[in-house]
């Protein structure tokens, strides 16, 4: 008998930019992302700090300064690692359109044509008004209605994982009627594109244990 193939599950997302506009080639300059399974179970979670080559913006909003930034990888560096972890599954994101136009730049600046925008993702901002009474919009307030944790806001990390706990919290809320189910079909059709330069992610940071 052939077992049905693995579900590929989500990837929740967050990042720090130097600004809010990728038009002024505003960067990212830290990334969180965290593994779920189908179910919303997380899985394995990873995180780093990158140097954008530039000026880092409002450090007064992200809290990152130049040395903080002076040992972290370019996202050159990182890409392939990066593209490895989000191939083949959900993007999520609080405020998912911010955080994917973001992803995207970044490996267009590579000039690698990333497959996959906001659309073919789950915002937790933009179901909350589905699954949480009050129509709250903030990450905070969001996780405050939920019974979400979120410590250390505007650090990519924290944020991820409280997306990720609002995530949870839609898909239990949802059970057998879970409203984006489609997309694991239309990601798995997706032809993912190989990714140039390095493959391989800062050891001293926690993987999803099937990588």
């Amino acid at each position: 008998m052939k077992r049905k193939p693995r579900s590929p599950g989500y990837v929740v997302v967050d990042v720090e930019t130097t600004g809010l506009r990728t038009s002024e080639d505003d960067r990212i300059i830290e990334i969180g992302l965290v593994h779920l399974d189908a179910t919303g179970d997380v899985t394995g979670e990873w995180t780093t700090l990158v140097n954008p080559g530039r000026d880092l913006g409002p450090e007064h909003v992200h809290g990152i300064t130049e040395a903080d930034v002076s040992r972290a990888p370019a996202f050159q560096e990182i890409a392939g690692g990066v593209a490895a972890l989000l191939r083949g599954r959900i993007m999520a994101a609080h405020n998912l359109p911010f955080d994917a136009r973001f992803v995207a730049h970044e490996f267009r600046r590579l000039d690698v044509n990333w497959p996959v925008d906001h659309r073919l993702g789950v915002c937790t901002m933009n179901w909350a008004a589905h699954f949480l009474p009050g129509d709250p919009r903030s990450l905070a307030d969001c996780c405050a209605v939920a019974g979400v944790p979120l410590d250390g806001a505007h650090e990519a990390m924290s944020d991820a994982r409280a997306a990720a706990g609002l995530l949870r919290h839609y898909i239990e809320s949802a059970g057998p009627d879970l409203p984006w189910r489609y997309l694991f079909e239309a990601v798995a059709r997706i032809t993912w594109p190989d990714v140039p330069g390095q493959r391989t992610l800062p050891p001293s940071l926690m993987l999803p244990p099937s990588l």
